[in-house]
């Protein structure tokens, strides 16, 4: 199998249709491609510019740092949660948010993956409260 030089692996991450964000240790934004901002109804570069945790709905906020802090400390290395943003239209949207760690020289990073499940979570919304995978 040939593997992807580092243009194309950039290629290949702006090219997903689905939500990924990368984040270091102190939860600051490293990579986002297109499908991540246009999932909260941004463009690229307003999106690197948001203070992300100020995205995340006020009562989520525990349990994103739960979750953060599971990946990055030594409980596991993967976790699934849903959790609310906000979108740019102001109005909240559900996501599955699936968080690994992986290491790119020295740094351990988290890699976020979303996805909208707000027709899900409004029509069942004991669906979101379930624990953190």
């Amino acid at each position: 199998m040939r593997q992807l030089d580092s243009d194309g692996f950039a290629a290949l991450m702006e090219s997903i249709p689905h939500a990924i964000s990368v984040h270091d240790q102190e939860r600051n934004l490293v990579f986002s491609n297109p499908a991540c901002a246009a999932l909260i109804g941004y463009d690229t570069e307003e999106f690197a510019d948001l203070e992300h945790e100020q995205l995340f709905h006020p009562d989520d906020a525990e349990l994103w740092g739960t979750m953060l802090a599971r990946v990055l400390g030594t409980e596991s290395t993967s976790a699934t949660a849903h959790l609310r943003i906000r979108h740019r239209e102001g109005h909240w949207i559900w996501v599955r948010v699936a968080a690994s760690t992986f290491t790119a020289g020295t740094e351990r990073l988290v890699a976020l993956v979303l996805q909208d499940e707000s027709d899900t979570i409004w029509g069942n919304p004991t669906a979101a409260r379930q624990p953190i995978r």
